[in-house]
This record gives structure tokens, sequence and C-alpha cells, in this order.
């Protein structure tokens, strides 16, 4: 018996192969790389916006001195900063809160472009075609949608999470001594055994967001609809399902170490090469200017290495990323018959317009027009006698 799960790791390699090197295309590389960067981890900005204060007349006071005509007062000693400590009271807690909420924001800007990214993606292995904006602005509202769900489905496991907590609440608060080290041991173990069960459950609900996600494209359907067609096939074929996580976990595993010795080969190589550089350039501008201006001329070329070093790793990236989304579709569409899953490799298998596609065209469009007329054989030659051989039939 072969499993679904198994058997879509040979269908990942020879997508992946096609997608990505027959033929080796930069700018397809580079599109994919964005997209990948965007499903993940983003760099942050920073920025912020100060708070408004109204001040009364009595912030004011008798910071005033008494100006005597003709002569300037003393500004740093005669006069105090207006409602200072008013602002210094305030700007602390402003400022935390803004920091929070600029944090927030940008979180909530940045999850919502990977749950449209996560659609775009699956529609650029699909197709075999990369575009980027065409493809974000066809799937803005189902990326909506999906950041939706990954915002409630957040507070629910926060709140699952703050219940399974409630038990220590009491004992925190009582503050009683008779507070025993077996009681912080079990504390220690109940909290990380809570934290395991809601990460496991929180997989197995990504997972089935991640087979949703196709289904909701090509069969025209919201989220929920498709996440309630990939449990429901999941209760009927629930070990192929196991089977395909267990693959999933070996694959995660087997490509975590791969990356990592690749990565790590590579960083040392190009650290290498880029240390070299800066060597022959720090003895270059030496000879120049100053040591102190020697380090600041170097600071542009150590940002272009960084980044140079960055977009060489997320490239190498593309690969691993297509590989395991072509495993998960290729499963997908073995596992869920009416997936209905356009592949490119499908389009591959029709007859394309060629000789012999018109030679046998052309034979079915005789075939079909009509029968053949009297006296006239298969090969369109007179059939000799052919008329004579009709009357000379032997009647019985």
């Amino acid at each position: 018996m072969s499993w679904y799960g198994i058997d879509a790791i040979d269908k990942a390699v020879s997508r992946t192969k096609t997608a990505l090197f027959e033929p080796f295309d930069f700018w397809k590389w580079v599109k994919l790389a964005i997209i990948i960067f965007l499903l993940g981890n983003i760099g942050y900005n920073y920025g912020g916006s100060g708070t408004n204060y109204r001040m009364s007349s009595e912030d004011f006071g008798n910071n005033f001195p008494n100006i005597e005509p003709g002569r300037m007062p003393d500004f740093l000693s005669g006069v105090s900063w207006i409602g200072f400590d008013h602002i210094q009271s305030i700007a602390p807690l402003a400022i935390i809160a803004t920091i929070i909420a600029f944090i927030f924001l940008l979180a909530l800007i940045f999850s919502y472009i990977s749950s449209v990214m996560e659609f775009v993606f699956v529609e650029a292995l699909v197709k075999n075609e990369v575009h980027f904006w065409a493809y974000s602005k066809k799937f803005l509202g189902k990326g909506f949608n999906l950041l939706l769900i990954r915002l409630a489905l957040g507070i629910v496991f926060l709140v699952l999470f703050g219940l399974s907590l409630l038990p220590f609440v009491p004992i925190i608060l009582k503050e009683s001594p008779d507070f025993s080290f077996p009681a912080i041991i079990g504390g220690v173990f109940w909290f990380f055994g809570v934290i395991i069960m809601l990460a496991l459950l929180g997989a197995v609900v990504s997972s089935f967001l991640s087979l949703a996600i196709p289904l909701a494209i090509y069969r025209e359907s919201g989220i929920l609809s498709a996440f309630r067609t990939v449990y429901r096939n999941f209760r009927k074929s629930w070990k192929e399902v196991l089977v395909y996580w267990l693959i999933r976990f070996l694959l995660g595993i087997g490509i975590a170490i791969f990356a990592v010795i690749l990565f790590g080969l590579l960083m040392l190589a190009l650290g290498i090469v880029f240390l070299i550089i800066d060597v022959v350039l720090y003895f270059l501008f030496s000879t120049f200017v100053s040591e102190s201006l020697v380090w600041i001329l170097l600071i542009p070329f150590v940002i272009v290495e960084l980044l140079l070093l960055f977009v060489t790793l997320m490239l190498l990236s593309v690969p691993l990323a297509v590989f395991l989304k072509y495993h998960l579709l290729s499963f997908l569409e073995a596992w869920f018959v009416d997936a209905n899953i356009p592949f490119f490799d499908k389009l591959s298998g029709e007859p394309e317009i060629g000789f012999g596609t018109e030679l046998s065209e052309s034979v079915s469009s005789g075939s079909e027009s009509g029968e053949l007329e009297p006296g006239e054989s298969k090969y369109g030659e007179l059939e000799p006698n052919g008329s004579e051989s009709e009357e000379s039939e032997p009647v019985r």
C-alpha cells in the first residue's frame, strides 16, 4: 500500500526541478524569494508620534520673574521650563503606549501581507508563472479573511493559555511560606505541558489551514468552508494525514539540517572573501586618509556585503520552500480528489497542435463527416463493379 504523503515527494521533486531549472530564470527566482521573504519574518521599521498636552493657566504659576524696564532677565536661572513637571510624568507612559500601538499596527500590516502571500505563492507554483502584483490584487480579499481567522485563532489560544494558568493564581496571591519545592516543580511541568499541547494543537490547525488555502482558490469557496471540507475529509482518511504529518516532520528536520550546513558553508566562504576585500580596502584607504576616516569609508562596503549575503541566502532558500509547498500541493491533489488544482504539468499532457495531431484530426473529421459514398472505398478509390456486386447478391 502506497501513502499519498510518500508518493508526493517524487512529484514535488519533479515539479520543483521543472519550475526552477527548466529553464532557469533568475528574475523568477528573485520574485519567488520576495514572496517567501514576505511569508516569513519581516524586518521592522521604527517610528513614532508625539503626544498632545493642553496646558491650563495653572501650569504657568509664578514662573516669570519681575522684569525691570531696560533690563534683560537671565532666562536660564529666572525662567523655569513651562509645565516641565507634567510632561516629565506623562512622557514615559505616552512613549510606551505609542511604541506598543505602533508595533501592533506593524504586526497587523505585515500579517496581512503574509496572508496575501500565502495565496500568491500557491498560485505562482500551480501555474508556474510569477505575476506578483496581479496575484496580490487578486487575493486581497481572501488574504484579509485569512488574517481575521488567524487573529481569532490567536485570541482563542491566548485565552486557553490564560485559563490554564488560573489554578496558580490563588497560590501566587496567597504568598504562603508553605510554598514548597515540589509545588514549584509541578508548576513548571504544568506550564511547559500546556505550551506543548497548545503548540501541537496550533500545528494541526495550521496544517488544516495550509491545505484549505488551495481549496479556497480553486474550488472558489471561503476559507472556513474549505477548512470544514479538509476536516471532513480528514475524518474519512485520517491515516493518510497522519503519515503526511510524519513525512512533513522528517522532511522539515532534513531540510533544516541541510540548510544550516549549506548556509554555514556559504557564510564562511563569503565571509572570507569579504574579509580579504575589506583588508585590501583598509590598507588602500589608510595610505590616503587618517585611520578614523578609514572606518567611516568602510561602512558602505560592509553594508553592501551584508546585503549581498542576505540576498544570496534568500535565493538559496527558494528551492527548499518551493519543494515543501509542492509536496503539500501534490499530497492534496492525491488525497482530495475534487481539489481541482490546475497544475502546469497537467496541461503539458494534452495534445498539442502539430503534424501528428493535424493528421489524426483530418482522419477523424473525415470519418465523422458522413458515410462513404456508394461505389467509393475507404481509401477514396472507386470499387470495381460496386453496383453490380450489390445486385448479384444471392437471394436466400
